[in-house]
């Protein structure tokens, strides 16, 4: 009504002065308010869709970012050629998220070898052309039997299994419910206006959320697709280069009157899917006001230079559209203000109208930036954001309660965000990390420990994802940071653990071989001396003192072990029973060892007092010494034949030491029979 009350006002005053010149002017106005309207729903439509594709294109990388990295585990690494099991892993990647239906470990023909749910032993259904080669990122609807016997509709992520040789030996796979409540359907839901709509559509033409929450399958045989839709999944097209970068945007006209359509890309590394924004007339009953509303303006614009009365008019619109853009502008400048509004100056007016609608969609945007940070605020995880074209750190409340942290001072590079609570090494690392995230416009994760506000450094797990402009510029990094420090010292503690030999608290026998072998491969010129030694007549001593005095006996010699190598800048193991290792590095002096040898030779004899005080132990230790690289360079020879050596002083009279020959190994009569 408003809207034809107006036409009538601005009719009678086109008549009264001088209908010819406001008709040309007002012609030729009426279709520059057209070309602006066309031009502003795609704009609008574009932008809108944009916004809610950055959601989709956030949880996706969530996805392909966990899963590539599950992917490159040891676990999912050995499983795929059965050679190990990663069902741990697979049983927490589906705990943690409820959308996760199955995980499944697909081998280079396709074949499923490991799942979840047992679905294994068949082809996978959704296999490309040139097979697991050709699976990343995440990929269309689930045609796949065993889900649609559930009647679940699913989308699947993958993600390649390289071997050593960085060849891909298959695929991990997830499989992810689209159903009305799932976390994709619900990133998708929601209109555009009063009529509006967004989905996503992947190449073979389904539709998420065509109608609330479903998924429609039959979409390619709609007259959107079919009206251009398709040409922007076929790679020998135009239409699809002109989405090369996740930015860009496309309209499309549709063949019913009035709708308009936009489309682009989910993220340029994920070729199936596109979202698509569709909105008819309806959904731009604000613009169409609007246009209309200037239309007459102009009109009543062009009779101004007749009439004074018409210039009143004119002055009146003029002014109420001024205020809206002098509003727009306050909001666009006030970052973080959400208490800025256009003033309704009457509701029932087409003015009044646009004013409303425009709130309402303040209120929505203000609400949706109001739930995330809610969700950053009772979530553990701590989130930071870092946007380039404002050059403007956001954290979170929580991590700015943890860290001392200056969102006001602080970059990504400048030494004075995270980098700046670090050890220069983990401050390395992560520059590292970050010229890489950077360069590579993708995703990482990192562990590092963090100095918090008390001054004690803390073990944190850090995942960003860098988001790009369409010309694949950086725009945003993205990051959530998670406190594992409990979980992380746990770890430490166990792997410490499993290095040392319980009783003796040395190295055992694999951590001792492995740092020898480290040290023998970094040597350069200078010379490594393994020392072999075997407490002599050791059973006698538990045979006739008991377990209880051999084991003090063991933990003796360790201790007197110990002492020489802390001194002199060497480590030591024990290989087992009575049988203990001893490696020193940068021996220039053969002379050296053979009185470290003696001293410890010399201090076992001395003895000790048990710990019941009741009788004093002598102990008596044959060594055998080789040398790398005069012996060998091989560390299993270099020890076999140290412990050659100390065989060759037990067949000759014990209680000595012996530097290896070549002929000790000549005869078997020097051979340890149960080897080292």
């Amino acid at each position: 009504m408003g809207n034809f009350r107006l036409k009538i006002v601005l009719t009678v005053i086109m008549l009264v002065f001088s209908i010819l010149p406001a008709v040309i002017v007002g012609a030729i106005g009426t279709f520059s308010v057209m070309g602006y309207e066309n031009a502003a729903k795609l704009n609008t439509l574009a932008q809108v869709a944009e916004s809610k594709s950055a959601g989709i294109t956030q949880l996706f990388s969530y996805y392909t970012t966990n899963l590539n990295a599950s992917a490159e585990t040891e676990a999912v690494r050995l499983a795929v050629d059965n050679s190990g099991d990663a069902d741990s892993l697979m049983k927490a990647i589906v705990a943690a998220d409820s959308d996760v239906l199955d995980v499944l470990i697909l081998d280079s023909n396709g074949t499923v070898v490991a799942s979840v749910n047992g679905a294994t032993g068949g082809i996978f259904e959704n296999l490309p052309e040139n097979g697991v080669a050709d699976m990343q990122n995440v990929s269309g609807v689930l045609s796949w039997t065993g889900y649609a016997e559930q009647q679940t509709d699913a989308i699947y992520v993958s993600a390649p299994i390289k071997d050593d040789s960085s060849n891909v030996a298959g695929s991990l796979v997830e499989i992810i419910s689209v159903g009305s409540d799932s976390g994709v359907m619900k990133a998708i839901s929601g209109s555009l206006g009063s009529n509006g709509r967004f989905m996503i559509v992947d190449s073979n033409g389904v539709a998420l959320n065509q109608t609330d929450g479903a998924v429609s399958k039959d979409f390619s045989n709609s007259v959107l697709w079919n009206d251009g839709l398709k040409q922007y999944y076929d790679f020998a097209n135009t239409g699809y280069a002109a989405l090369k970068n996740a930015s860009d945007t496309k309209s499309i006209k549709g063949k019913a009157g009035g709708s308009v359509y936009c489309v682009g890309l989910v993220d340029k590394n994920i070729t199936e899917w596109r979202w698509v924004a569709i909105a008819d007339a309806g959904s731009f009953s604000s613009f169409s006001l609007t246009t209309n509303l200037l239309g007459w303006v102009v009109i009543a614009a062009s009779a101004v230079v007749f009439s004074v009365g018409s210039l009143i008019v004119i002055g009146r619109f003029l002014g109420n559209m001024s205020g809206m853009l002098k509003t727009m502008t306050e909001i666009s400048d006030a970052e973080g203000a959400t208490d800025i509004r256009f003033k309704v100056t009457n509701r029932k007016s087409e003015l009044g109208e646009i004013q409303t609608s425009f709130n309402d969609l303040l209120d929505e945007v203000f609400l949706s930036e109001e739930r995330h940070r809610t969700i950053a605020e009772l979530s553990d995880n701590m989130l930071f954001e870092w946007d380039f074209h404002k050059e403007r750190m956001y954290c979170s409340p929580n991590m700015l309660a943890k860290f001392d942290i200056d969102t006001e001072q602080s970059t990504l590079s400048n030494g004075k965000f995270i980098d700046s609570l670090m050890s220069q090494e983990d401050a390395e690392k992560y520059k590292r990390d970050i010229n890489q995230l950077l360069k590579n416009k993708n995703g990482y994760s990192g562990e590092y420990q963090l100095k918090n506000k008390n001054g004690a450094l803390i073990w944190v797990s850090l995942r960003a994802v860098c988001i790009t402009d369409r010309l694949g510029e950086p725009l945003r990094v993205i990051g959530v940071m998670t406190d594992i420090d409990n979980e992380k010292k746990l770890e430490l503690q166990l792997s410490e653990r499993a290095s040392y030999d319980f009783l003796s608290q040395l190295y055992n026998r694999n951590t001792f071989i492995r740092n020898l072998t480290s040290e023998i491969e970094r040597r350069g010129t200078k010379r490594v001396a393994a020392l072999f030694i075997d407490v002599d007549d050791f059973k006698f001593i538990n045979d006739r003192y008991g377990h209880t005095i051999g084991d003090e006996v063991i933990r003796f010699v360790a201790d007197t072990i110990r002492k020489k190598v802390d001194d002199r800048g060497g480590f030591a193991g024990r290989f087992g029973g009575d049988e203990f290792v001893l490696c020193f590095t940068n021996q220039e002096d053969i002379e050296n060892i053979e009185n470290i040898s003696m001293d410890i030779i010399n201090e076992l004899y001395a003895g000790y007092d048990t710990a019941d005080g009741g009788m004093h132990i002598d102990v008596k230790a044959s060594i055998g010494v080789a040398f790398c690289p005069e012996h060998t360079e091989d560390v299993n020879e270099l020890l076999s034949f140290a412990d050659t050596a100390m065989y060759f002083v037990k067949k000759n009279g014990k209680t000595n030491y012996h530097i290896y020959i070549p002929e000790d190994s000549a005869t078997d009569e020097y051979k340890d029979p149960e080897g080292f």
